[in-house]
């Protein structure tokens, strides 16, 4: 199972991933969804997965809006077990 960092929330006008502000790129969809927990509520969303490009610098991320209309980032953490 992937597990994710909860990088934090935005109301859609700035928010850096790795130094990059994702609203200021175009997201790349890349096809897929994963289940997140909410750290505030506790409840499970579906969310999307992206990618942007800036440079040479690629960064890739989870984001979708929850109940409060806020955007919620999440990333790949470190400790996936390989399957």
């Amino acid at each position: 199972m992937k597990n994710y960092t909860f990088l934090g929330k935005s109301d859609g006008r700035r928010f850096c991933i790795e130094g990059v502000d994702v609203f200021s790129h175009k997201w790349q969809s890349l096809g897929t969804c994963d289940i997140v927990i909410d750290p505030d509520t506790r409840k499970p969303h579906s969310f999307s997965s992206y990618k942007i490009i800036s440079g040479t610098k690629e960064v890739g991320f989870l984001a979708g809006k929850t109940e409060d209309d806020k955007w919620n980032f999440y990333q790949l953490s470190d400790d996936n077990d390989e399957e």
